[in-house]
This record gives C-alpha cells, structure tokens and sequence, in this order.
C-alpha cells in the first residue's frame, strides 16, 4: 500500500518481495546461531572459534546473495574480522576464556562450550541483522561503511546476549 503526497510515493507497509526476503534472512540468521552454538560444542580449543568464523561467512554470503549480492570469501572474512574486533569490550572475552577453557578437561570443558555457545550464537545473530539491515538499506559489499556498522554491531550483540 503506498500514499501519494505531493507527487512522492511513500510505501508504508512492505511489498510482498521485502516480506518474504527478511522472512527468508530471519531464516538463515536462525540457522547460522544454531549452527554457532554447535560450533561452540567442538572440544578442542581454538577449534571452535575456527568453525564459528566458518560459520558467521557463510551466513554472510548466503545473505549477499539473497539480496542479488557477490561476496567472496576473503572479502566476507575480512569484513567480520574487522567487525567482531568492535565487539572485544563487549563480549569477546567470553570467547577468549571460553576456548581457553577447553585445555582443562571436564569442567573446563563444560565451562568453556557454554561460554563460547553464548557468545557465538549472539555474535551470529548480531552479525546477521546488521548485514541484512545494511542491504535493506541499499547497501553492498563494496560500500559497507565499516564505523556504522561496528557501533549497529555492538547495539544488536548487547540486544541479543540480554536475551540469550
């Protein structure tokens, strides 16, 4: 449904292409967290923030591509590095003691899964939300606009670690 004011059209609800789009991203960010907090129960340490890393491209590919987007792998596991190095005040260390705390067997191991899990289905979904409002918005690969998105980054991980 759009209004006409003033010879401008203004959309107030989204069009049947935007819904199913953001329907089928909220999909892949649900997939990709589930497949975070898999990730986070490899037991070898350092392993499990291998696998997310894995994981957190994928998605971002896969969202790219929704959005008739061509991202290589390099350029994708670049741009969450520089991303995901916003979040190390925020809850990065989670990740750092959690795969540390692998090398203890048992507890640690216990300890170190549900750190790095927590933290790796947060940052997935932290990451996939800003990418898909990022392409909603007209946004590409080549125009990622790196400062914005760390400070949409941080907001969305706090949002998403509060309800985890």
């Amino acid at each position: 449904m759009t209004i006409t004011i003033d010879t401008e059209a203004v959309e107030i609800f989204p069009s049947t292409e935007q819904t199913l789009r953001l329907d089928n991203a909220g999909k892949l960010i649900a997939s990709a967290s589930r497949w975070s907090v898999a990730a986070a129960l490899i037991p070898v340490p350092y392993l499990d923030m291998a696998a997310l890393a894995g994981v957190q491209t994928k998605l971002v590919i896969d969202l790219a591509e929704l959005y008739g987007e061509k991202a290589s792998k390099e350029v994708v596991s670049g741009a969450i590095s520089v991303l995901l190095g916003t979040l190390v005040p925020v809850g990065a260390t989670h990740a750092a003691v959690g795969a540390t705390a692998k090398f203890f067997p048992g507890v640690g191991t216990v300890i170190g899964s549900v750190s790095m899990a927590a933290f790796g289905a947060a940052a997935t979904y932290a990451v996939g939300k800003v990418f898909v409002r990022h392409f909603e918005n007209g946004g590409t690969m080549s125009n990622l606009g790196e400062a914005k998105l760390q400070a949409e980054l941080k907001k969305e991980f706090v949002k998403a670690a509060s309800q985890g």
